[in-house]
């Protein structure tokens, strides 16, 4: 039976997980920051992409399987870690430039925003915690006896949700009226993300023991 009340809930819970500052947001920030708004969006419909693929898997059944698994979850999040500590690597680099926008000139546009797609989406999909969020929003907004359906349109409303966020970080760090703030803090603000990785890292690698 699809109950209303527990589909708004379940999308609560996504939207305070999705909005709250992550591996994901603080990736959008920073690149929308560093390298102005098309980068950024680029990013974030990496993040986007990689949410709805653990989204997809985990209406189909699919993750539940995976995450079973002990092997599988060990080496996610192994790869994860290490994933997130290039992403830190990353970030000092960025923040200890001299230059306040890093480009790569040899590089288009096109290739340029394509690493940054396949960089969101490997943060998203190296995150062991993300399926763990869509077992919790699946559990929250579907009871035993909803339909089949119920679970795909619940993902789908999640992935319009997530997409309006993480688009709003893109476009929010990228605007004009940002660039101001990137100046005075933009060494501070890739140190902080780069410490965040590499907490998070740290803290799927001591879940291992």
């Amino acid at each position: 039976m699809f109950e209303f009340s527990s589909f708004a809930a379940a999308l609560g819970v996504y939207v305070i997980g999705t909005a709250s500052p992550g591996p994901g947001n603080l990736a959008i920030a920073n690149t929308s920051l560093n390298y102005g708004r098309t980068p950024g969006l680029a990013l974030a419909a990496g993040v986007i992409s990689g949410s709805l693929c653990w989204g997809a898997m985990t209406a189909a059944g699919v993750s539940a399987l995976l995450m079973s698994n002990t092997q599988v979850l060990v080496w996610l999040k192994i790869l994860g870690a290490c994933y997130l500590f290039f992403l830190a690597w990353k970030s000092i680099r960025g923040a200890l430039a001299h230059n306040a926008v890093i480009m790569e000139c040899s590089q288009d546009k096109q290739t340029r925003n394509l690493g940054f797609y396949l960089q969101g989406l490997g943060i998203h999909l190296t995150n062991p915690k993300a399926t763990l969020t869509w077992f919790t929003v699946t559990t929250v907004g579907l009871s035993a006896s909803a339909p089949i359906w119920a679970s795909f349109v619940l993902v789908a409303s999640c992935a319009v949700l997530g997409g309006v966020i993480f688009c709003t970080y893109a476009l929010a760090f990228s605007a004009h009226s940002a660039e101001r703030f990137f100046t005075r803090t933009r060494k501070s603000f890739g140190l902080i993300c780069a410490v965040f990785y590499s907490m998070v890292a740290i803290g799927f690698l001591s879940s291992l023991f």
